[in-house]
């Protein structure tokens, strides 16, 4: 988390119940949370822009080398095929363009997005705008170099079962420029880079919820201005929205969605390999099974709740939520928001099957001996994962805690 060391205190809402919270002074290892929900305010360790921006230049450096970089050299029955992650660009891009773009998106442009911003920010004080705003905030929200980098390691124990695998140097980089980029997506949230933009700031007054203040807290740039004045978002330009009641009809037509998707996605092939002419296919739970029975069973264990249970639980803890907080007063607000919470966390870890194809794709090539190829199961699965993260964010999480602030009001 990126913040100014003023050695003030500072009134923050919260983006979870809406509470405004006194945060006392920053104190190095000190982290504050809401008293209320429970949900993470400030952290322990604050790190200037400009310390961000160094390591984004030695992630950028680590990241450009590790592209053309031998990765890793496969071989087996005297056949010998050396790898580079460019590779993954020659190999997909003929056929499975989306698989294509889906890589190039999650791992390769939106990390390089998010270096630039923080490198201009930090050291040559790049002036935000809305878009870059916007641009930096998506980038954020779908980076998935912590899942390419399980995905990759789920790959190699798959590998090192039908073929001798040798990592080279461009394994190491990639590794390297993976924990960097870990540690910057960690550090600095996009309200950091929304906070760039100078916008006049109101007062707010602690220890009463931001709407009985009149006060709307933006979920796109997470600024708070009077809702009375404004109808937009004075910072991002958004329409305003004091919550969002929308969210059920919206997150319900996405999880529709994606349960339609789910079962072509679960019983049709995921992957095709071609051993000596010979051709079969397996889905998902093929897969878990296979791994099972070459007693990889933590991995096994890993992409059976990652592909399988993940993606189901979502659903319907989703269901369940907005069923409680639409019909029903919840009763304990704050069990149900770190539900929540853990529910938009564990969302994008599906996705570790998805570049398991991608890999195992792109390195095992061995013309007239074995090919692993792609099958469209893996497309649906995909878009599974996107979509139930789309519901997870567009519910809006304050609605648990309404109803707790109405009671409040009527017992006054």
């Amino acid at each position: 988390m990126i913040n100014n060391l003023t050695g003030k205190s500072q009134v923050k809402l919260c983006p979870s119940c809406d509470w405004s919270v006194t945060l006392p002074p920053y104190k190095e290892g000190i982290k504050c949370s809401c008293p209320r929900c429970g949900a993470t305010l400030r952290s322990g360790r604050i790190y200037s822009l400009r310390q961000c921006a160094v390591i984004s230049i030695a992630a950028l450096i680590f990241f450009v080398l590790s592209l053309f970089e031998p990765f890793l050299s496969l071989s087996t029955l005297g056949i010998n095929q050396e790898m580079r992650l460019i590779s993954i660009f020659t190999v997909l891009h003929t056929d499975w363009l989306l698989l294509l773009y889906v890589c190039v998106l999650f791992t390769f442009l939106f990390p390089l997005f998010m270096l630039f911003t923080i490198i201009g920010t930090g050291l040559f004080n790049l002036k935000i705008t809305p878009i870059i705003g916007e641009i930096y905030a998506f980038s954020h929200r779908f980076c998935m170099i912590d899942v390419f980098i399980l995905g990759v390691l789920v790959s190699l124990i798959k590998l090192t079962a039908l073929v001798d695998v040798e990592f080279h140097t461009g394994f190491i980089l990639s590794g390297i420029f993976s924990v960097m980029m870990i540690w910057l997506y960690t550090k600095v949230r996009p309200q950091d880079i929304w906070d760039k933009v100078k916008t006049a700031k109101v007062d707010i007054i602690p220890g009463i919820t931001g709407k009985n203040q009149h006060l709307s807290l933006c979920r796109h740039c997470s600024f708070v201005y009077d809702s009375r004045f404004y109808k937009k978002c004075p910072r991002c330009g958004h329409i305003k929205q004091i919550r969002n009641y929308d969210c059920y009809q919206k997150a319900a037509a996405l999880l529709l969605s994606a349960i339609i998707l789910y079962f072509p996605s679960n019983l049709y092939p995921i992957m095709f390999t071609s051993y000596l002419g010979n051709e079969t296919g397996s889905n998902i739970l093929e897969g878990v099974v296979t791994l099972w029975q070459m007693d990889s069973y933590f991995v096994a264990c890993v992409i059976f709740l990652a592909s399988i249970c993940i993606p189901v639980l979502k659903i319907i803890a989703l269901i369940i939520l907005m069923i409680i907080v639409k019909y029903r007063r919840p009763q304990r607000p704050k069990l149900l928001s770190k539900f929540y919470r853990i529910v938009a966390f564990i969302g994008k870890w599906s996705m570790i099957d998805v570049f398991v194809v991608i890999i195992m794709t792109s390195v095992v090539r061995f013309s007239g001996l074995m090919t692993i190829d792609p099958g469209f199961a893996i497309i649906t699965f995909c878009l599974v994962v996107i979509i139930t993260m789309f519901a997870a964010e567009e519910f809006d999480e304050r609605l648990i805690w309404d109803p707790i602030n109405e009671r409040r009001k009527e017992a006054r």
